[in-house]
């Protein structure tokens, strides 16, 4: 488990307890907003919803509610997130918190609502009762327990035709996962689950490990990890192809062979690579001409995420060939792919 540190209340006189945290700015932070709790509760200090402080609570709360609606999206919850998205961008404005990310932010978030119509029929149960092994559940991951079983389940139960395909597997959590489904089905046939990552390991992946041995390697910025996903896939190698490279939008210049497919039909797509608009469209444009139309499913690991603006945008804008299909609880997503209209008339078809 993590270690958290436990540090006294600021004012002996309030007495306010313990608060967990976990980093010196988290603890500044905890004491100063605590501190002004307290001179509330006791009156010495009026509570104005107006003040820039407060102001940036209640955005930190509003950037939750949308962070909780986008992972489950249930249908009743979208009328009032606009409706506290508007009054919030009015409450800015009043106490002249001038921000212009904030604000084009919770615009952009309040005109894909607005613009994205409601999929009555997403599946957003069926893979609740999936079990993983000892072996998939000590992979470090960044997936919630849901989405594990639901690719573990989606990998299980789909029949059409082509391989999967992994795009950001990291650790590789979702790999077992998927293999583990694979595994289990009555008829499995050839499938394979090409795995694509930089393989580079970044400081921010700390936080999402608590694995005695990776954190041991003390790996730093720039190193290759590859040799520790080969440990943890180790059970599964037998179905797993991997492929280390990087997705080629042209803005860094990398080492590393840019990423391409040439293995035929794709049943599966996981895309998890990266949250901006230049590798969603390479991406694309890499490995639709093997999608299969009505059967190939895609999933934006990260649709969900508070930085993914841009994913959900483009999904929104591939409306006429991207149908909403599955919805785990967490930030993943599933569209089944279809062949747009447009696209049908160019090909005669």
């Amino acid at each position: 488990m993590k270690q958290h540190s436990e540090i006294e209340g600021v004012a002996a006189t309030t007495n306010p307890g313990t608060i967990a945290a976990s980093s010196p700015r988290e603890i500044e932070l905890a004491n100063h907003l605590c501190q002004q709790i307290h001179d509330v509760i006791s009156g010495r200090r009026f509570f104005d919803k107006y003040s820039v402080d407060a102001m940036c609570m209640r955005i930190l709360l509003m950037i939750g509610a949308i962070q909780g609606y986008f992972r489950e999206e249930r249908p009743d919850d979208k009328a009032a997130l606009i409706e506290n998205l508007r009054d919030i961008l009015e409450g800015m404005e009043e106490c002249k918190l001038y921000d212009p990310e904030i604000r084009s932010f919770f615009l952009e978030t309040v005109r894909y609502l607005e613009t994205t119509p409601l999929c009555g029929s997403l599946q957003r149960f069926g893979w609740n009762g999936e079990e993983l092994s000892e072996a998939a559940l000590r992979i470090p991951t960044m997936l919630c327990k849901e989405t594990q079983g639901y690719y573990k389940w989606l990998a299980r139960t789909f029949e059409g035709p082509g391989d999967i395909v992994e795009l950001g597997c990291w650790m590789g959590s979702t790999t077992a996962c998927l293999a583990e489904g694979l595994s289990q089905k009555l008829w499995r046939g050839r499938r394979t689950i090409h795995v694509y990552d930089s393989f580079i390991w970044r400081d921010w992946m700390k936080i999402y490990t608590e694995d005695a041995e990776l954190l041991a390697a003390n790996m730093c910025e720039g190193d290759s990890f590859l040799d520790y996903f080969w440990s943890y896939a180790k059970p599964y190698r037998d179905v797993i192809e991997v492929h280390q490279s990087v997705v080629p939008t042209g803005r860094e210049q990398s080492a590393l062979q840019s990423l391409e497919w040439r293995a035929g039909q794709i049943g599966i797509l996981v895309m998890d690579l990266a949250d901006d608009r230049a590798s969603n469209e390479a991406v694309w444009r890499i490995f639709s001409p093997s999608f299969q139309s009505g059967c190939t499913i895609i999933v934006f690991n990260q649709f969900g995420n508070i930085p993914a603006g841009e994913v959900r945008e483009f999904c929104r804008e591939k409306n006429l060939e991207l149908v909403p299909l599955h919805k785990p609880c967490g930030s993943a997503k599933a569209f089944r792919y279809q062949t747009a209209a447009n696209d049908i008339g160019k090909s005669g078809r």
